[in-house]
């Protein structure tokens, strides 16, 4: 019992104790009660102090026990220690805690005492009535003790369930927040990231005309303040938006293909001439894949004016078919600048492919005329096994 708790030994050893005082009543009332009989019935509910950690081993010397007392004198029934139903708690034990073929030999071993009074009631001494009690004993304390069993090992498997459940809970929780983060990542790029490539672009023209032509700095300057008001109203709904409430009671839209003429608007603003046209019908699209094509046509146009060293224009061409939206985004460019290797590379080009990914659709990027081409293609049709698409 080392290393174990006062309340432990207590458990251990209380049952044992008050079981064997109680065993030695009938020894009493029988007027049997001798100093060999006391010592045995001591000894054999020592026995059961060893239940925990070798029930099996427990078991065998307690019937070892009580068969020697009980040949020492000439197997009367009567001679049967009260102390012997350890046995069957014993026999409990190891049917809860042991492999199967030991709980066959420990049920072998009990059965030998109504074995024993079987056969000795065939030879005609008395005894024989204790058979049946005796047996039922015995397939009590193996159903009992298998009993317990199952259901210790139904609640481990539930406890373990549990924990698998919990566990995958919390991986599902860890991804989602990375892909919160991606997702903000993106639109925090998608926001910035065009918004103040145009303001630098007005504010480099509004520099070089700032001497010769101050109204139209003036007028530069007006639209940086513009973008940037503009640029603090996307950051304030994105925000609200991640927040789950808005100050006004009520989120603003997020951008649509009806906000393309002004993003158009804004970047010719900074100085470069984009077309916009638009081919075919148009067919309803839902806000998400709005969302999808107006952060196309706005992240090609920052690339544009951040990268593309000598653009005179942009073209961007919206082309609606029955089952299909093609967007294309052209320049006229002579390749593209240094990239500055101390900047971290950024979320434009996968989070176009993202989005459009989402509603099954495709994004294609690369040169084009002499320039550079964005051409993004999103099916009209519903995408089967579609069911979450990143706002």
């Amino acid at each position: 019992m080392t290393g174990m708790t006062t309340s432990a030994r207590v458990r251990l050893v209380a049952p044992v104790a008050v079981l064997a005082v109680l065993s030695l009543g009938p020894v009493v009332r029988l007027g049997g009660l001798t100093a060999g009989a006391v010592v045995v019935s001591a000894l054999l509910w020592s026995t059961a102090l060893a239940r925990h950690r070798a029930p099996f081993p427990a078991l065998v010397v307690a019937v070892a026990l009580l068969g020697a007392w009980w040949a020492g004198h000439d197997l009367e029934p009567q001679r049967l220690l009260p102390a012997g139903a350890v046995a069957f708690w014993l026999l409990a034990w190891v049917a809860d805690r042991r492999p199967v073929r030991e709980v066959v030999v420990a049920t072998a071993v009990v059965a030998l005492v109504p074995l024993t009074l079987a056969v000795l009631g065939l030879l005609g001494r008395p005894g024989g009535e204790a058979v049946v009690p005796l047996s039922a004993a015995t397939v009590v304390a193996v159903v009992v003790g298998r009993n317990r069993r199952t259901r210790r090992s139904l609640v481990q498997a539930l406890e373990d369930r549990a924990l698998r459940a919990e566990r995958e809970r919390d991986a599902g929780a860890r991804a989602a927040i990375a892909e919160e983060r991606t997702r903000i990542a993106r639109e925090v790029h998608d926001v910035v990231a065009h918004n103040i490539s145009v303001m630098t672009a007005l504010a480099d023209g509004a520099g070089y005309a700032i001497d010769t032509a101050p109204e139209r700095a003036r007028a530069a300057v007006a639209q940086v303040a513009a973008t940037g008001r503009e640029a603090i109203t996307e950051m304030h709904r994105l925000l609200g938006v991640l927040r789950g409430d808005d100050e006004d009671g009520a989120p603003a839209p997020a951008p649509g293909l009806a906000q393309l003429d002004a993003l158009v608007e804004q970047v010719r603003a900074a100085g470069l001439p984009v077309v916009l046209t638009v081919g075919g019908t148009p067919s309803p699209l839902p806000a998400t894949a709005q969302l999808a094509v107006h952060r196309l046509v706005q992240e090609a146009l920052t690339n544009t004016l951040t990268h593309a060293d000598g653009a005179r224009g942009a073209r961007v061409a919206l082309e609606w078919t029955a089952d299909r939206l093609q967007v294309e985004v052209t320049d006229d460019g002579r390749g593209t600048r240094p990239r500055d290797p101390d900047r971290p590379p950024g979320h434009g080009l996968v989070g176009m492919r993202e989005r459009f990914g989402a509603w099954g659709g495709t994004v294609e990027t690369g040169p084009a005329d002499g320039g550079w081409r964005v051409r993004g293609v999103l099916p009209l049709a519903p995408v089967p096994g579609t069911s979450k698409v990143p706002a």
